[in-house]
């Protein structure tokens, strides 16, 4: 069962809350860990905090990323490491906002960059490829059928997941896609629309 901020970084979030290191209470509630697991984060907190020179913020900062933050410090990684670490910056889920021009999707897709919440047709083969390269398979294969449900919805993929992109496109990726996810004979009949 999922945990709460609060049950999962337990002394540390209400340090972090009380010493007031955001202006808005909810953004620790929402930062991501991405060096170390929560509970090695909330170990190395208890053994930090003691220490004179102890800086609650710099912790805090070091080791999450707050909510629709664009970028992740990456002085200590490979390239690929970083691309890992960015995965979940921009991963989006699906809405269902009312009075939107968001096109609805069923599952949950990477957009281009931090400004972005939607995605872009043939951007989508380009990250397709890293998140392949990076075994985030399960979520490559989520925007392949969302881009297949757009083909059985809309009738072809246009150009971005929102209603003003309808009457354009960008070139015909969707085969490659099927290709790289070995899921060609799945589409089949998206492919042959």
């Amino acid at each position: 069962m999922p945990q709460s901020p609060d049950e999962i970084y337990e002394e540390l979030f209400e340090d972090v809350q009380l010493a007031k290191v955001f202006n808005d209470s909810k953004t620790f509630c929402d930062v991501i860990s991405w060096r170390l697991t929560p509970k090695k984060i909330l170990e190395c907190y208890r053994k930090e905090k003691s220490k004179p020179n102890f800086d609650l913020p710099s912790f805090v900062f070091e080791h999450f990323v707050p909510p629709n933050a664009t970028t992740v410090e990456s002085k200590d990684c490979t390239i690929e490491e970083h691309c890992r670490r960015l995965w979940p910056l921009l991963t989006r889920s699906p809405t269902k906002e009312k009075f939107s021009s968001f096109i609805d999707v069923p599952h949950p897709f990477v957009v281009p960059g931090g400004r972005f919440r939607e995605f872009y047709y043939w951007d989508t083969y380009f990250t397709m490829l890293g998140l392949v390269r990076s075994n985030e398979i399960e979520l490559a294969n989520n925007m392949l059928e969302n881009f297949a449900h757009l083909i059985r919805t809309i009738g072809h993929i246009p150009n971005g997941n929102r209603y003003y992109y309808r009457g354009r496109s960008q070139p015909p990726y969707f085969v490659l896609m099927t290709e790289l996810l070995g899921q060609t004979e799945k589409y089949r009949k998206e492919l042959a629309m």
